[in-house]
């Protein structure tokens, strides 16, 4: 892939990652869902969703970089 593809496909997995962050504060505060308002379960997948994408996001970035 060219590089400034691989660098706006890393971009957009990192707004992913800002998306889930959103929803799981927001769920959190205002308990949308009462069952899973205050899950532990549901704020630890946020976070592991979000630091993946966001893992996969600064690798794609790094590797568009370095194909200059």
């Amino acid at each position: 892939m060219k590089k400034e593809t691989l660098k706006e496909i890393g971009k957009g997995f990192i707004n992913i990652g800002n998306g889930v962050i959103i929803v799981t504060i927001i769920n959190g505060l205002f308990n949308f869902h009462t069952k899973i308002g205050n899950n532990p379960l549901s704020i630890i997948g946020g976070i592991i969703l979000t630091s993946t994408a966001y893992l996969v996001g600064m690798i794609l970035i790094n590797k568009g970089a370095n194909d200059e």
